[in-house]
């Protein structure tokens, strides 16, 4: 039999595959994903061996016929399954590390709407992005012939993971968090049975909000960097005067935390607090293109360098890979230590670590507080085609070429531009039909006259943004 197939070009995402269920993204495709991900592991082994392959899923509606039949996929490419169910993605990548997997794939939506679903994939230990996505489409396209019997298992890892993330806090002398109180949203992701469960092991006070899975995301959309999906969290705060509010995305690897006055901490900054709990200043600290000046200048004061660089779980992990780097941050939430932990973007162990730091008596209001003046936009997200928003940013980058010194410009993902007033970016999304753009000036003023430049760059690109 002769398998050939042709994805829609707009799932084939920089770092993973995402769609709109049928749409743009089937079973079908699901299944063609499967066998051509599992022909290409196959490749890189022996002939005889069978890729072992972990498969899980998220709670989203469409989830289990998706992971159905990316799993026939796989098994008819010859690959060994071993299918660890419905979890946050965390756990995926701790199952590939626990079971030594030669590749794993998590189906998800992440943060997206409930009609969004796709793939992370990882290969070898490394995320399967951006140029391996296009390769397996090219491959697809062309076809193959082959037909192998696979294998497939089962298996049931919650309490192993849960058991391991815990470690920071288990064996902590002091006991100061057992008079903390703390707010939990899981957002009805899947991330809901395990802080049910890992959350009676903690001391201190734990009230957990939506943590019934269900992809109709019935109280508030998955995405928790966005103000508005966190109401209730900010109410349930106030009403049982918690100390801190923790929230996560559809798929467990974003992490968002609200201080006790209802205010989120910036996933730059949140990681800038994070880095006291690193103990080697000769590694690097990650951050991504979006973040601050702020949270550069506190983490070198803690002493240690920093490197901006591309937006992404996917590139962000390939980097830490290569500097070695023991802590990464998104302004998105996605935190990766690499200590004593894996290196990957884990929104729950992220919040352990979190937890741990406050325990051993760090301040997070303290910290926030002493640090230096600036002042920032949101991110603001620009409606933009998927066909235009990366020729957009090209003219713009021709543009300021023009205007400013190379020293000025950061061309990793967008533009970053740095002058006397502070900084502003413009990058497309990745994940989105948009631009993103952002800017942070040393005071309102000069931030004020960033923003304008900014809009007058979009403005003759014909994108308007409220700024």
């Amino acid at each position: 039999m002769h398998f050939k197939h042709k994805f829609d070009p707009g799932i084939l995402r920089a770092y993973d595959i995402r769609g709109i269920i049928d749409k743009n993204l089937n079973v079908l495709d699901a299944f063609m994903l499967g066998y051509f991900f599992g022909l290409t592991v196959k490749k890189k082994l022996q002939p005889s061996k069978k890729p072992k392959i972990i498969i899980s899923r998220d709670g989203r509606l469409s989830s289990n016929d998706i992971s159905s039949h990316l799993i026939k996929g796989l098994l008819k490419s010859g690959s060994h399954v071993i299918n660890v169910g419905l979890n946050p993605t965390p756990v995926l990548y701790f199952s590939n590390k626990y079971f030594t997997a030669d590749a794993s794939i998590q189906v998800t939506g992440s943060h997206n709407p409930k009609n969004y679903n796709g793939f992370k994939m990882v290969m070898f230990n490394k995320s399967f992005f951006d140029n391996d996505i296009i390769q397996l489409g090219k491959f697809a396209e062309q076809g193959s012939n082959e037909s192998h019997e696979g294998k497939y298992d089962e298996s049931n890892i919650e309490k192993i993971y849960i058991d391991r993330v815990l470690q920071p806090i288990i064996n902590l002398k002091s006991k100061s968090i057992s008079n903390k109180t703390i707010v939990w949203d899981c957002g009805n992701g899947a991330t809901g049975n395990i802080i049910n469960n890992l959350t009676t092991k903690i001391p201190g006070k734990h009230y957990i909000l939506f943590s019934e899975i269900d992809g109709n995301f019935p109280n508030h959309e998955p995405d928790p960097t966005k103000k508005e999906n966190l109401k209730d969290l900010e109410n349930e705060i106030k009403r049982v005067k918690a100390d801190f509010g923790i929230a996560f995305d559809g798929d467990g690897d974003r992490v968002s935390i609200m201080r006790s006055n209802g205010s989120l901490i910036p996933g730059d900054l949140l990681t800038a607090f994070l880095t006291q709990s690193i103990n080697d200043k000769t590694k690097k600290i990650i951050l991504d293109v979006k973040s601050s000046i702020k949270a550069k200048n506190a983490i070198e004061n803690f002493g240690f360098n920093v490197k901006l660089w591309k937006t992404g779980h996917s590139n962000i992990k390939s980097e830490m890979l290569k500097e070695k780097s023991l802590l990464a941050g998104e302004m998105s939430g996605h935190i990766f230590f690499a200590d004593n932990y894996y290196g990957y973007d884990d929104a729950i162990y992220a919040s352990i670590r979190f937890i741990e730091l406050i325990e051993k008596g760090f301040k997070v209001d303290e910290f926030l507080n002493n640090l230096e003046k600036s002042f920032t936009t949101p991110e603001i997200k620009a409606p933009c085609s998927e066909e235009l928003k990366f020729k957009i940013v090209d003219k713009i980058i021709s543009k300021l070429n023009q205007k400013y010194n190379p020293a000025e410009l950061l061309l990793i993902d967008g533009i970053r531009v740095t002058n006397d007033y502070g900084w502003f970016l413009i990058r497309a999304s990745n994940t989105e039909n948009a631009l993103v753009v952002r800017a942070e000036g040393k005071t309102t003023n000069f931030r004020n006259l960033l923003v304008d430049e900014v809009k007058t760059l979009l403005k003759e690109e014909g994108i308007f943004i409220n700024l």
